[in-house]
């Protein structure tokens, strides 16, 4: 990450993933939810949604009192108490890269630099789009065939190329938290 000068956003996909998902979808309001979510999402990454999502309850949490955050976590369907353990984890993950002398890049890193860098340490988690007329799935490592999570901002778009940061089976096999990505960038690993 300090290679692609994008540690900064690393530390922040890195600790957002190690939490549980701070957006809520409550069954009898999972609509006005998703609309309430959908400013964090990114054609390209679920991955730059949580850097979204960060920069949002950080610039509340600057501008306002935490009981005022309370409400507007509240209001938004985001659970207040997973942002505080968030942040918690990012402080935490921040002072072990200091202390090793890493620092965070001053400049915002592009969608390549961020997603070369999860590539690094997701190769085993990247996917082709089956070719085959009338598929949706995906191929990946070791034969695997998966489908794009339904509640990914890509689910639509389905990239040619892809990598994600887990594998869940349920009734089928799904990429969770997906980004597009390039051939040349997996090529490099």
């Amino acid at each position: 990450a300090s290679e692609q000068n994008c540690l900064k956003e690393m530390l922040i996909i890195v600790s957002g993933l190690s939490i549980q998902d701070p957006r809520e979808r409550p069954a009898d309001k999972q609509q006005a939810a998703d609309l309430k979510h959908r400013r964090f999402f990114d054609e390209q990454s679920d991955f730059t949604s949580f850097i979204n999502l960060w920069n949002w309850a950080e610039q509340t949490r600057q501008e306002t009192s935490q009981n005022q955050l309370k409400k507007q976590c509240q209001k938004d369907f985001i659970n207040y108490l997973r942002i505080r353990e968030w942040r918690e984890t990012h402080l935490q993950i921040a002072g072990a890269l200091k202390q090793l002398g890493l620092k965070e890049n001053k400049e915002p890193a592009n969608h390549q630099a961020i997603h070369q860098a999860l590539i690094a340490g997701l190769l085993s988690n990247v996917g082709f789009k089956n070719q085959e007329p009338g598929s949706r799935d995906y191929l990946g490592t070791r034969n695997r065939k998966f489908m794009i999570f339904p509640g990914s901002s890509l689910k639509k778009a389905r990239p040619k190329w892809l990598v994600c940061a887990q594998m869940l089976e349920t009734s089928q096999l799904f990429a969770h938290t997906v980004a597009k990505v390039e051939p040349e960038w997996i090529l490099h690993y």
